[in-house]
């Protein structure tokens, strides 16, 4: 019967994630709130889900806002340095505009990572920084499977969101969680895994 609701509960914590990332400056409270509620989840843990996504969107609301506009911040100026640079032209632009771009992918990776830990690790943000860009070169190989799933969450948004909008992002943090569990178990005890 468990079983049967998972569908019901990700589509509901979805249409919470939906709404909490609306005003855009929350988007990084709403998805360590998501990952928070999803892990637990994974894990058997899951109690109301309202109340459990209040609890951790309240609780890290300052720190996953700051990292997310750090993040975005950075994305903006590295990407506009990247195509700055493909309009230069010449040997020198293509150069600048490799190496701003690079910068760009590692961000990317980085990135992956960082909410999920948010949600589960109590860290200064430098340090969740730093660890979220420890872990997506050290585990690499999940790395590109997370990065090819939200590509691919991306690429199904733009062309079926009347279709899936409603369930699209919940399926996608919940197999992304899936994944983070297995990670984070590496460096937690396994009852320290999931907050509190």
């Amino acid at each position: 019967m468990e079983l049967l609701w998972k569908p019901v509960h990700i589509m509901f914590l979805n249409l919470i994630w939906v709404l909490f990332s609306l005003p855009v400056v929350t988007i990084g409270a709403s998805t360590t709130a998501l990952y928070s509620v999803l892990i637990k989840m994974r894990n058997g843990k899951e109690g109301k889900l309202f109340r459990d996504f209040w609890d951790a969107f309240r609780k890290n609301f300052r720190q996953a806002t700051i990292i997310w506009m750090i993040i975005a911040f950075s994305a903006a100026v590295l990407t506009t340095d990247v195509v700055y640079f493909i309009n230069v032209g010449g040997l020198a632009g293509t150069v600048f505009a490799m190496i701003f771009l690079g910068l760009d992918v590692i961000l990317l990776y980085m990135s992956l990572y960082v909410f999920p830990m948010q949600a589960v690790f109590d860290n200064p943000i430098a340090t969740t920084l730093k660890s979220a860009l420890f872990l997506s070169s050290r585990h690499f190989g999940w790395t590109v499977v997370l990065l090819a799933l939200a590509i691919l969450t991306a690429i199904a948004v733009v062309l079926y969101w009347p279709v899936i909008g409603w369930f699209v992002f919940g399926l996608a943090a919940f197999i992304n969680a899936w994944i983070f569990d297995r990670i984070f178990r590496r460096y937690y005890p396994e009852e320290e895994c999931t907050q509190p």
